[in-house]
Formats: C-alpha cells, sequence, structure tokens
C-alpha cells in the first residue's frame, strides 16, 4: 500500500465502499432479492430503497444479487484467462519457428475477431448457462495477456544468465519456475486484473441480449427487464428501476479499470527503477 499512489488508494477504497454496500444488500438486508416483498412498482423508501420492480421484488436486493453474480463471473473469466493467456504466453515466447508461428497466429486470430457478434453466436448456440457465459467471455480474454507475456518472455530470455542456464542443460520449467516467474507474475496479475471488469460488461451485454441464465440475477438482465417494460420512459419507474444497475455497472467496472491501469504504472515504475539501479 506505501507504493500505491493517491489516485490508486481513492479507487480502492471507491471499490471497496461500494462493495460493503452490495455486501449489506446480499447477506443483511430484510428483503429477498428473488420473492416479492412489496407492492408493484413502489418508489424508494425506508422499506425499499430503491423501491420495487413490477412483480414487486427489492431492487436493492436484486442489485446486491447482480455485484455477486458479476463479480463471480469477472473473477472466474479472469483465472481462466490467467491460465490460458500465461501459458500461451510462456510457450510462445520459449517457442520458435513452426511453433512460436502457430502460437502467435492463433493470439493474433483471437485478437482480430469481433468480439460481440461471435460471443452473441456461441452463447446461442450452448444455451444460457452461467458458466458458458464464463467460458465463453474466457475464450476472448486470454489473447490479450498472451500478446503480452509473449513480448516479455522474449525479451527476458536473451539476457546472459539465462542463456549460461540453458548451455549447463536448463530445462524450459526450470528456466521459468527459477528466474522469469518472478518478472512475469506481476505484469500477468495486472493483465488478469484487468480482465474482470471487460468481463462484466461481456456478461452484463449477454444477459441483456438474453444469452444468460434467466434465473440469474443480472444487471444486463434487470436493465434488459426494465427497458422491456411497455412506456417504461412515460413514468417516474425508470429512475429507479434502470439508473441503479446502470450507474453500478458503470462504476464498478471504471473503479477496477483505472485501479488495474495504476498497478501497471506502479510496476513499470518499480521495475525501471529496479533497472536503473
Amino acid at each position: 500500500m506505501k507504493s500505491f499512489s493517491p489516485q490508486a488508494k481513492t479507487l480502492l477504497f471507491a471499490f471497496l465502499l461500494l462493495a460493503l454496500f452490495f455486501v449489506y444488500g446480499g447477506l443483511f438486508y430484510p428483503h429477498s432479492a428473488d420473492l416479492p416483498s412489496g407492492g408493484s412498482l413502489e418508489e424508494p423508501s425506508s422499506a425499499h430503497w430503491l423501491g420495487t420492480d413490477d412483480l414487486g421484488v427489492d431492487l436493492y436486493a436484486q442489485l446486491s444479487a447482480g455485484f455477486f453474480s458479476s463479480m463471480a463471473v469477472g473473477l472466474a473469466a479472469a483465472a481462466f484467462a490467467f491460465l490460458l493467456g500465461g501459458l500461451a504466453g510462456v510457450l510462445a515466447g520459449l517457442s520458435s519457428g513452426i511453433a512460436d508461428a502457430f502460437l502467435s497466429f492463433l493470439i493474433q486470430l483471437f485478437l482480430s475477431l469481433p468480439q460481440l457478434p461471435v460471443m452473441v453466436v456461441i452463447g446461442a448456440f450452448f444455451g444460457q448457462s452461467a458458466w458458458n457465459i464464463i467460458l465463453i467471455v474466457s475464450l476472448f480474454s486470454w489473447a490479450p495477456i498472451a500478446k503480452v507475456l509473449r513480448a516479455r518472455v522474449r525479451q527476458i530470455r536473451g539476457r546472459p544468465y539465462l542463456r549460461l542456464a540453458k548451455s549447463y542443460g536448463g530445462r524450459a520449467g526450470y528456466l521459468v519456475s527459477a528466474h522469469m516467474l518472478g518478472e512475469l507474475l506481476p505484469l500477468l496479475s495486472v493483465s488478469a486484473l484487468s480482465v474482470v471488469g471487460k468481463a462484466i460488461v461481456q456478461e452484463a451485454s449477454l444477459a441483456y441480449l438474453g444469452l444468460s441464465d434467466p434465473l440469474s440475477r443480472s444487471w444486463g438482465l434487470l436493465i434488459q427487464k426494465c427497458v422491456s417494460f411497455p412506456g417504461i420512459y412515460f413514468t417516474p419507474y425508470w429512475k429507479w428501476w434502470l439508473l441503479p444497475p446502470v450507474f453500478a455497472l458503470v462504476l464498478t467496472v471504471l473503479c477496477l479499470r483505472l485501479f488495474s491501469r495504476e498497478l501497471e504504472t506502479i510496476w513499470r515504475r518499480e521495475e525501471s527503477d529496479a533497472a536503473g539501479a
């Protein structure tokens, strides 16, 4: 924390406040996110902090459940991207010839694909499931990590001490674990953290298009139900039904994205200081 800039500390504090707000709604708030607890389309009040939807289900409870659902998808997609992108990046960085050309082509292919249309087609083909959403999002999240990691591995492997270790019979696994992992893990972690916000947006997009589990409490599904309500914009209901999930989505993704950029800046500064020393 000492090396964090004031901006990073502010973003972390803002995200923790946001998380605590939703943790209270998910664990301690008296109303359920699945069952009606009031009248249809009630205004925000002391009984229902953000009002209710057309079925009388509390919106704050749904919003809090959506936070857990979105974060679960984002973290799971980041974990898959961390593993797949890290493995592909290291293999591509250590390889040469046909193997490197094939892996580089595969990385560039996934980077060049139009993500949302392909994700919609795959989501429609595999069906509505939380795990399918995680796999689809992960499929389009590993390539940027692999590209960055490949360039880093190729830069590291040319150092004299690594060439010496390889000349003495050091295998690829030993070279990575003993001489590269310490430099690759911070870069890999920062890249994986940036996937979380991206995955939350993609999950919300698929949910909005009706390609996620209809029983899940997703922010995208909450927005989709609101805009599908007949004449919603001719009534005041949209103010407490549509705006909270939109603001929650934007604030969460913005905090995660800016915090990952701050971490990347800190990592690059520390790396530059170490090289100068």
